[in-house]
């Protein structure tokens, strides 16, 4: 293995600033180039490098001289994009399934008839479980992000992204059941 590698990961391991600035600036620049051709959107790029970087800081103690940095750093940055491509595109189908409930009620004209499905829909998200449709209404009514509502109420974002999928589940079969 390259003894740059390996000097540096035994530097960064003792805590030495030097180390820690020669790395980012022997790799900023390049992961954030790749993380541009994976994502093309420099903010999110930045970001991703950014956490990639942190991440690396946390975690010094147990990094392995005997492995490549620079492919460690690659790796880092694509799983990095991975996830928040998956979180990104968990919540899009969240949406779109909300979208699609709302446009099921608004499908007639009527306002009279939109107002009666309004409040149809109103009274079955009361009926939610009392911890569901507290977060539902966060999220749908207040526009709250999953990230507000996992720090407001002290709980995971998983746990947010499983009650708002509850609060569809329960919903959608409402829906089938009245058929409207």
């Amino acid at each position: 293995m390259d003894l740059n590698n390996q000097n540096l990961i035994k530097k960064l391991k003792d805590n030495e600033a030097s180390a820690w600035g020669e790395i980012v600036n022997l790799y900023s620049d390049q992961l954030f180039a790749y993380a541009l051709s994976l994502c093309s959107d420099r903010e999110l790029s930045s970001d991703i490098v950014q956490h990639v970087f942190i991440t690396v800081f946390e975690t010094r103690h147990n990094l392995n001289p005997d492995y490549s940095l620079k492919s460690y750093l690659y790796k880092s940055t694509y799983n990095k994009f991975i996830d928040d491509y998956r979180k990104k595109k968990s919540m899009s189908a969240l949406h779109d399934q909300y979208y699609f409930m709302l446009n099921q009620f608004a499908s007639n004209n009527s306002n009279e008839d939109l107002s009666k499905k309004l409040k149809l829909m109103n009274l079955m998200i009361s009926k939610l479980p009392t911890k569901t449709k507290a977060i539902f209404t966060l999220s749908k009514q207040s526009g709250l992000s999953n990230i507000e509502i996992s720090e407001s109420l002290n709980i995971s974002i998983k746990t947010v992204e499983g009650h708002i999928t509850k609060a569809f589940k329960l919903l959608r079969e409402e829906v089938k059941n009245l058929k409207l």
